[in-house]
């Protein structure tokens, strides 16, 4: 793809996420400029293409938050406070530097990443410049009905940009309405193994991957009691991948590795952590299967990535980017936390190798197809500038 005009883009989101990288990546193989604001960052970001800034907090914020972690510690209310979502929400940036960004950068257009205090500053200065914003979030494009109406509400969205993308399709349906001024824009993923490309059905097993923080709302204990049972009649390996980056992550890969010590299976369940973005690609190359089995998942950008490797997909029906898995085409839908329901999609998955090679294969052209730089581009350019280019 080769656009005719040349953009200057600025995004600002909490960090440099991995699914940010195949758009960036897209971005300057095209000629274009970019200018990433974070922040924080977090270990294993993939800064192969572009460095971010990291412009952390205001001093007075991190005051507020110093102030506000003595409060929950000496009033013993840590257990339930969400530290890191209150820097997310009332977070705020030295506000010089967020100025400065813009006016050093002069992006064409910026995108903001949630509805948050640290987007004010950066938004009110794009206002006064006439400079486009988009707002970027996760919400679905169809969402519960009135999901913006009410005076607070109202007021408080005078304080972003209107127009608003989503890789998030959301439940077109009775229950939902299309949200006023939204757009779905699919992730970006870029095709890394077509089925001929890689290694299937090693040592005659079907290889389970998984990928996700090592956390309870990730449900790998879901399938790992699921593969449990499957694997007293079928040879199954199954690999988790995930990130174990603080005490309560270590706390749950402890259990989980504890568990599967018990259940004597350490030979056929796999337990890996903190790999580099490359790693990761690598076990999906490997594998032939990919399972999401969490719960309520916002928007997962791992099925894409094992899609992109010619990987079937099993997930969650609450998952928000469950609109990228077409049920009988590139894998299927379980109910969510129904364990029942996982073993039997894993079953038939297992059962049936010629489906499973042909949902494989659909994997990798949905993504040729559907989820390349330029669908988000092409995209992009009807919500900020109301044409394709």
């Amino acid at each position: 793809m080769e656009s005719g005009n040349k953009y200057r883009v600025l995004y600002v989101a909490p960090r440099y996420h991995t699914n940010q990288v195949p758009v960036i990546k897209g971005w300057l193989a095209n000629g274009h400029k970019v200018c990433f604001v974070s922040h924080y960052a977090r270990q294993g970001e993939d800064y192969t293409h572009l460095k971010p800034i990291i412009m952390g907090y205001s001093k007075i914020f991190q005051i507020i938050f110093g102030l506000y972690k003595s409060f929950c510690d000496i009033c013993k209310r840590k257990k339930g406070v969400n530290l890191y979502e209150f820097q997310l929400k009332l977070g705020f940036p030295p506000m010089g530097k967020a100025a400065s960004v813009v006016e050093d950068f002069r992006p064409d257009f910026v995108i903001l990443r949630e509805r948050a205090l640290y987007n004010i500053p950066f938004y009110r200065v794009c206002v006064k410049k006439g400079i486009s914003c988009v707002l970027y979030n996760q919400s679905p494009l169809w969402d519960r009905p009135g999901r913006d109406s009410g005076l607070l509400r109202q007021s408080l969205l005078h304080f972003f940009p209107e127009r608003r993308i989503t890789p998030v399709l959301g439940n077109p349906g009775q229950s939902t309405e299309k949200t006023k001024d939204a757009f779905y824009i699919p992730f970006v993923m870029e095709p890394y193994a077509s089925w001929e490309e890689k290694e299937h059905f090693r040592n005659d097993q079907i290889h389970i991957v998984s990928v996700g923080r090592y956390e309870p709302r990730k449900q790998m204990f879901l399938l790992l009691e699921a593969v449990k049972e499957l694997m007293k009649k079928y040879s199954l390996q199954l690999t988790f991948i995930g990130e174990v980056i603080n005490s309560d992550q270590e706390r749950y890969y402890s259990r989980l590795t504890q568990s599967i010590k018990e259940y004597g299976l350490e030979e056929d369940i796999v337990l890996l952590r903190n790999l580099t973005r490359e790693q990761v690609f690598s076990e999906y190359k490997k594998s032939d299967l990919f399972v999401l089995p969490s719960t309520k998942e916002r928007a997962s950008v791992s099925q894409l990535e094992a899609m992109s490797c010619s990987l079937p997909i099993i997930c969650s029906d609450t998952n928000g980017s469950a609109c990228y898995v077409e049920p009988g085409v590139n894998g299927y839908l379980f109910r969510d936390l129904d364990r029942g329901n996982l073993q039997e999609n894993l079953k038939y998955m297992i059962e049936n190798r010629e489906s499973l090679e042909e949902m494989g294969k659909n994997s990798y052209r949905l993504v040729l197809e559907q989820y390349q730089f330029k669908n988000y581009f092409d995209g992009l350019m009807e919500v900020v500038y109301g044409r394709a280019e």
